[in-house]
């Protein structure tokens, strides 16, 4: 009954707004450590889902724990991922990280399709309604486009466009798959001005690869020269855990084997790869 009260909409892994927090000093103590640790907040209380096992624990690789700590010491971060690395899912963890623990914050997930970034915001949802009542700090709104806490903090989502975030004080701005997005010089140039220009504000771009000449080769490209403000972040198939040169092997083969039906389809013949 306690929990439908403090519940928000009747969902009751969502704490309310309004709600008061009974403090002990072990909750304090905790809530700290979290405040200040992100990576201790993820493994211990974030969750995600699984294809084999379902819903589970967040255990960070390697990288990612050192993706966190880059993340925190550098205000403009571009990472550079190989395919199902978990860049996107580590990403989701940090800024609801974020959000959580700083006040009066607005986070704003792009991605190359409206329907990848509210994905994400998803993904944000269910590690909140995972986390206990006493590290949430209540929710004004929760729905498929954004996230509003008591504190003042919000998560949005929506495409990369021109427009997509004109009117907000973006704090936090996320691109995703960003190497994808169409029209993407024309995006950046209109927005980077705007977020950068706060103290503090921070950007992070993550993509898997996509050729060059697209503008998150440029940053990237920028970045590794170090001719400009981006820190690189690099994620290669070795960093992944369980990937070896046998996955390297059987990954090559049915790579192999796709480009070989997409070619045959294109021109009308069999082909041999």
């Amino acid at each position: 009954m306690l929990n439908e009260i403090q519940s928000y909409l009747g969902n009751p892994n969502v704490k309310k707004d309004g709600v008061l927090q009974e403090w002990t000093p072990d909750l304090v103590k905790e809530y700290k450590r979290c405040m200040e640790d992100p990576v201790y907040f993820a493994q211990k209380y974030c969750k995600v889902i699984s294809l084999d096992e379902g819903l589970v624990p967040f255990h960070l690789y390697p990288y990612q724990k050192k993706m966190f700590k880059q993340f925190e010491e550098n205000r403009f971060n571009v990472v550079l991922a190989c395919r199902q690395s978990g860049k996107s899912i580590s990403a989701c963890a940090y800024l609801l990280w974020y959000a959580l623990f700083n006040s009066e914050k607005t986070v704003a997930v792009l991605a190359n399709k409206g329907a990848t970034s509210r994905e994400m915001l998803s993904r944000v949802t269910l590690m909140l309604e995972n986390i206990p009542f006493f590290l949430q700090p209540g929710s004004k709104t929760l729905n498929k486009g954004s996230l509003e806490f008591s504190n003042n903090s919000r998560v949005v989502a929506s495409a990369t466009s021109g427009s997509s975030i004109r009117g907000l004080s973006v704090n936090l701005l996320y691109l995703d798959e960003f190497a994808f997005v169409e029209k993407a010089s024309e995006f950046y140039t209109s927005t980077y001005p705007v977020v950068s220009a706060g103290k503090d504000t921070k950007i992070i771009v993550t993509s898997t690869a996509n050729g060059i000449g697209n503008t998150f080769y440029n940053i990237w490209q920028g970045a590794v020269q170090g001719v400009n403000e981006f820190k690189p972040f690099r994620v290669d198939w070795w960093d992944v855990p369980g990937r070896d040169e046998k996955w390297k092997e059987s990954t090559a083969k049915v790579n192999a084997s796709q480009i070989k039906i997409a070619v045959s389809k294109v021109l009308g013949i069999e082909i041999d790869i």
